[in-house]
């Protein structure tokens, strides 16, 4: 019997026939009801925060605050979050004009006028000043972390009395998780210290591990600096709000991380030949859509294929781009060797190149991307259009075959049923 599946390709959606008996897995997110108000399921988390008192009781009437906002490349719905933060603050009796939104952009390009339209709204454009956060510029050094990365941040953020950090949590390689301390590092840090916390993660597979290199950097940073409270969420497939806590960024981000298990746990009872991975919706860019990459791989059997679905519309990535092209043939020894003799300029492509070249060695890896990008990256290349070819190809070839699909990819966290 054929199982006819719908896959995402960007925007687009391919129809894949694959018989039943090759079928080993069709994951999704795990279904979860949405709570009846969204606002409300908000406004409880920030009335409730976990490991910190109320805003109202710990931000001063008189001080300068700064809201810390994940970019286009999430899906947290800040239009929702931050007008319930900035009803908290009024209540403690700080003014607009106290108040500054900094996009926490980390390396990514600055959105336009009308993505920020889109994303926060006119009216919370009209109340309070949105400013962008440059990592070249405006920054200032603020001591090292227990590891010696000197910790270079956002003038501005520094300058605020209180620090408040708005996003998401979902598996994320090389992180673990995202959420919590992530708005701060990589979001409103210099290009150093970005490059040098993405580096800590080169080391091996870290998708849903709680406590990671990059993770302890990154709380050790916002130790140092001081991130006074974050309102985290977790959304559906759609886009819906299933969850939001708020507090101690670490106490509440844990929280967080528990529900994280729940929703995006997703059971799986024997490993893939091949797994088709859609990366939906992270198609911005390759360093987006890469996380696809990361998840399948959890769910592939070693030396098995990952197929990875996504258009990636812009290229590589606008910022990084041209240097992960030009170092994606080199391998790890080479790249440290390189980094050693600091003939890289951008750090954090010689990192996503070691990502990669992990993948690279323990599977056959192939992207629907551009090809000549696909090239330059030196993984192998299949149209889109020819995937179902390619399953039927394989099938004939072994009829026990095994595999696998992964929707929304970059935000699944497989699991083997064992661990159950």
């Amino acid at each position: 019997m054929e199982m006819k599946i719908p896959v995402h390709y960007g925007e687009q959606t391919i129809d894949l026939s694959i018989p039943q008996e090759n079928l080993c897995f069709n994951l999704h997110r795990n279904e979860f009801r949405p709570p009846e108000s969204e606002v409300e399921e908000i406004k409880k988390a920030i009335q409730h925060p976990i490991g910190t008192k109320r805003l109202g009781e710990i931000v001063p009437k008189d001080a300068s605050v700064v809201i810390l906002a994940d970019d286009r490349t999430r899906v947290t719905p800040q239009k929702l979050i931050i007008p319930v933060i900035l009803e908290e603050l009024h209540r403690a009796g700080v003014k607009n004009e106290q108040i500054k939104l900094i996009i926490a952009y980390g390396t990514h390009r600055p959105m336009t006028e009308e993505e920020i339209e889109e994303r926060f709204g006119r009216e919370l454009m009209d109340q309070i000043s949105i400013r962008h956060h440059n990592c070249h510029h405006n920054l200032v050094v603020h001591g090292v972390t227990r590891r010696g990365t000197r910790i270079v941040v956002n003038k501005e953020v520094m300058e605020a009395d209180f620090r408040i950090g708005v996003g998401g949590v979902l598996p994320h390689h090389p992180v673990g998780w995202s959420g919590g301390a992530k708005i701060f590092l990589p979001g409103v840090a210099g290009t150093e210290t970005v490059n040098a916390m993405h580096l800590l993660g080169a080391t091996e597979q870290q998708l849903g591990k709680i406590l990671t290199p990059c993770r302890e950097e990154m709380e050790d940073f916002a130790t140092e600096v001081g991130l006074h409270f974050i309102v985290n969420v977790i959304q559906t497939d759609s886009g819906d709000l299933l969850k939001a806590v708020a507090g101690h960024f670490i106490d509440a981000h844990r929280e967080a991380v528990k529900w994280g298990m729940h929703i995006f746990g997703a059971k799986f009872s024997e490993k893939a030949d091949i797994t088709i991975s859609s990366a939906y919706p992270s198609d911005y860019d390759f360093t987006q859509a890469d996380k696809g990459l990361f998840s399948a791989e959890l769910a592939t059997k070693q030396g098995g294929d990952i197929i990875l679905l996504s258009p990636c519309d812009e290229g590589i990535a606008p910022t990084h781009g041209e240097e992960i092209g030009r170092l994606a043939r080199y391998d790890d020894q080479t790249l440290w060797k390189m980094l050693e003799d600091n003939v890289i300029k951008d750090r954090f492509g010689a990192s996503e190149c070691m990502y990669l070249n992990h993948i690279k060695r323990n599977f056959k890896a192939t992207l629907t991307m551009d090809s000549v990008l696909t090239n330059i990256l030196g993984f192998h290349h299949l149209d889109v259009n020819n995937v179902q070819k390619y399953l039927e190809t394989r099938i004939s070839l072994d009829k026990k075959v095994k595999i696998g699909i992964l929707h929304y990819s970059s935000e699944v966290l497989p699991v083997p049923a064992s661990e159950s």
